[in-house]
């Protein structure tokens, strides 16, 4: 509906009770980035769209710094919905502290991938950890259980509908390559879209395709990243020669080559990569090994869910069976230990994690460092403040190259200390058996309590079941019949008998036959051979269940007792550091290109350095000249409500069965000429009628007076010839010419069709225009051409 329309609307509508439901503004859009922005730290950031509030991703550092969650401590009991982008802990590492400490409770929206290796990011994380922390104060196991069971798994292009404060919103995922799952995230309400891209690629690689925001257009807002812009176009072969042969050059010199990594994510491109090279040139005697807590289950996923990985992978999968992950040369390992384990000789370890933080790569730099032999590759940009980031600048100095670090790792108690230890644990586990012991004696107590006693003489609710209570004990007669008069008593434990004190020992069979223990002994004996039958003691309740409770406090206590040990050591750095840009992120001309297509109505920079947010924002704004870029800081927001007004109008029965949709991009879409009328409740959205109801005074039971009916009729119109929807390019109308076998080629940005018979071209409206001799060919080219958009 046009805003000449509603004026026209509402002018008649005056002194009427025919009032249009009008928005003066769009949807009220709040953006406030918590951190992750004029910098290169973790990303999360807060969106409010109409009282709605979506976090995009949930970032920590491998520092796992409280402090840097202050923002999100403020906000995360109101989060209604979460977004996560990517596996890595820069984009969810923070959900097991906000889930288990923040008191965050609300639905987390990620593909299936970046769910399931997340997972594994968090469980490595805490194992690791663990073993040289005391972690447990920061995030627990059950912590990570409880964010990752509230994750709602989606596929690309699915739209999922919020509920509660999200009614209305709709969340679409689109592939973003850069990690196996990766997402862009579109965020749908009414007619306007707010597209979230961080961290995408562009280009294809040995196991994702690259991303295109082909259904991305105009949105209402973008929020991109900046920390790309100053990335040169990367050259692949060049690359990946630079690494392999760094790799050959020391272990031919019989040094270990140390890459360190994290434990899903960019580490499956490298395992194709070194799987790829060793294949080729034969070197096989030089070990690949994976080095991660979760070494194992990243393998496994990732042969299981080919489906999610580039047209290669699935390709050579459906043609000859080759899972790509199906490794000839990498071995697994999840500890330091079964890694000495292994044959002597050169390795290439890819070992857990990227900012030498923590984890296995950790102790295997400060040990292979001091070895000129030895190579560490960095594949990525360090995270600020980590070992990684120092590593890299002391690489460029010419003078002697030292650091210093922590190390710390668990081992087992042994003499004094162990005795100690077991005399305290035999103190506590004594304690509280006593202390089971004396709740369960309490709770008998309780139970024989409540129960009435009751005369020794049936009565008719025993005659009515055939139970009879002469000759049993007194405590039996009670419960028997607390069972039968007030319900079934109460069990301590999963495995204690429905009725404790029922003794069923029948000596006749149903047909009158006499049984004989005996006789079954017999039979037994001459199937499997002689068995000794041992008299079955019977076990009182009480007894069976502080058994089982002490048992469990005993399986509870079984654990190897260890201590932390940790130690101050200054490492001489002799080995080559050699550093790879090997994170897979679009470069800087790719993602002026791609913003530029996507022609969004206002933009929103976060995660990256002063001097390059500066730098992409000056660039924008030449090439997309009076939209509105903006720069928060940390915790400054953003109001980015749409300026164009939002009117809302509900279709009436008859008009819908009249109309004719087609089915575009996920809508129907079709011309609808009608009038409107009164909304059907107070306050709500008019009802748009058809043109019949002017005629009529009960049209759907929306009654027009003669004023109202007279305006509307100068205001109405017939559907304007025919429209074309659709954005096509001509290299992809050239395609399909060729499968139609019509030949096509460019000349001159023209496309010169039927050996020069017909040229399609675009006009400085961007229209294409057809131009030829009238034949068949020209009229087939304009069938294939209108056959690729939906005609109303």
């Amino acid at each position: 509906m046009s805003t000449e329309d509603a004026t026209a609307l509402d002018e008649v509508a005056e002194g009427e009770s025919v009032k249009a439901k009008t928005v003066e503004r769009g949807n009220k859009v709040l953006v406030t980035p918590l951190y992750g922005v004029k910098g290169e730290q973790p990303m999360c950031y807060h969106v409010s769209i109409d009282g709605c509030n979506i976090l995009l991703d949930c970032g920590w550092n491998d520092q796992f710094d409280v402090d840097l969650l202050a923002p999100l401590a403020a906000i995360a009991p109101t989060i209604d919905a979460v977004l996560i982008s990517h596996p890595d802990t820069a984009h969810l590492g923070a959900l097991p502290y906000a889930f288990g400490k923040l008191g965050m409770n609300c639905k987390v929206y990620a593909t299936l991938p970046v769910h399931k290796m997340g997972q594994m990011y968090m469980y490595d994380h805490f194992l690791t950890r663990q073993d040289q922390c005391d972690f447990q104060e920061t995030f627990s196991l059950d912590d990570v259980d409880t964010a990752f069971a509230a994750f709602v798994p989606v596929k690309f292009m699915q739209l999922s509908m919020l509920r509660g404060k999200g009614e209305g919103i709709t969340v679409t995922a689109y592939a973003a390559g850069h990690t196996l799952g990766g997402a862009v995230w579109k965020i749908g309400k009414d007619a306007e879209d707010v597209v979230y891209a961080v961290d995408y690629n562009v280009r294809k690689e040995r196991h994702l395709n690259g991303t295109a925001f082909d259904a991305i257009h105009r949105p209402a807002l973008l929020i991109t990243d900046a920390c790309n812009v100053g990335r040169a176009v990367p050259n692949k072969a060049t690359r990946d020669a630079q690494l392999t042969e760094a790799i050959l050059s020391s272990v031919r010199k019989n040094g270990n080559v140390l890459i360190p990594i994290d434990p899903a994510g960019r580490v499956l491109e490298l395992i194709l990569l070194l799987e790829e090279k060793w294949a080729q040139r034969q070197l096989g005697s030089y070990q690949i090994i994976l080095l991660t807590n979760v070494a194992y289950n990243t393998i496994d996923f990732a042969k299981s869910h080919l489906e999610w990985m580039g047209e290669g992978v699935t390709t050579a999968f459906e043609r000859k069976r080759e899972n790509p992950f199906d490794t000839k040369f990498l071995t697994l390992c999840h500890s330091m230990e079964e890694l000495k384990a292994l044959p002597a000789g050169p390795k290439v370890v890819l070992a857990s994690f990227g900012s030498l933080e923590a984890g296995p790569a950790r102790h295997l730099f400060a040990e292979w460092a001091d070895n000129a032999s030895n190579l560490v590759i960095l594949t990525g940009q360090p995270e600020p403040g980590s070992l990684s980031e120092e590593v890299l600048q002391m690489s460029t100095k010419a003078s002697a190259k030292k650091v210093k670090m922590e190390l710390a790792h668990r081992v087992p108690l042994e003499g004094d200390e162990l005795a100690e230890f077991e005399k305290s644990r035999k103190t506590s586990t004594s304690a509280k058996t006593e202390s089971v012991k004396d709740e369960q004696m309490l709770e008998v107590e309780d139970e024989v309590a409540d129960i009435k006693p009751v005369e020794q003489e049936a009565e008719p609710m025993d005659v009515l079941f055939g139970v009879t209570t002469v000759g049993e004990t007194q405590d039996a007669d009670l419960r028997r019949r607390a069972c039968l008069t007030e319900g079934f008593t109460p069990i301590s434990t999963p495995y204690g008998p429905m009725f404790a004190d029922e003794v069923w020992e029948p000596t006749m069979t149903d047909y009158g036959e006499e049984i004989s223990m005996e006789k079954f002994h017999e039979a037994s004996q001459s199937v499997i051979g002689a068995i000794s039958i041992e008299p079955v003691r019977e076990v009182p309740m009480i007894e069976q269940d502080q058994a089982e409770s002490v048992q469990e406090l005993e399986d509870e206590i079984q654990e190897v007792p260890t201590k932390l040990v940790s130690e101050n050591r200054e490492v001489n750095i002799r080995a080559t550091i050699l550093s790879v840009d090997f994170e897979g992120r679009a470069d800087g001309k790719s993602v002026r290109t791609l913003i530029t297509q996507t022609s969004p109505r206002r933009i929103v920079l976060v995660h990256g350095s002063i001097t390059d947010t500066k730098a992409l924002k000056t660039q924008l704004a030449a090439s997309l000249p009076g939209i509105d870029i903006d720069t928060p800081s940390a915790g400054e927001t953003v109001e980015c409500t749409s300026a164009s007004a939002t009117y809302k109008i509900r279709l009436s029965d008859a008009l819908v069965q009249k109309a004719k949709l087609r089915d575009m991009a996920g809508y129907k879409v079709g011309w609808i000429n009608g009038i409107v009328g009164k909304a059907l409740e107070e306050g709500g959205a008019p009802m748009l009628l058809p043109l019949s109801a002017l005629n009529s005074n009960n049209g759907d039971g929306m009654a027009l007076t003669s004023v109202t009916r007279d305006a509307l009729v100068k205001k109405s119109s017939t559907q304007p010839g025919s429209v074309f929807l659709g954005d096509l390019r001509l290299s992809d109308l050239r395609q399909v010419l060729s499968q139609e076998g019509v030949p096509a080629e460019f000349a001159e940005g023209v496309l010169v069709c039927a050996n020069g018979r017909v040229t399609v071209r675009k006009d400085g409206d961007e229209k294409l225009v057809v131009e030829g001799a009238l034949s068949n060919e020209y009229f087939d080219i304009r069938n294939i051409l209108y056959a690729q958009y939906q005609i109303l």
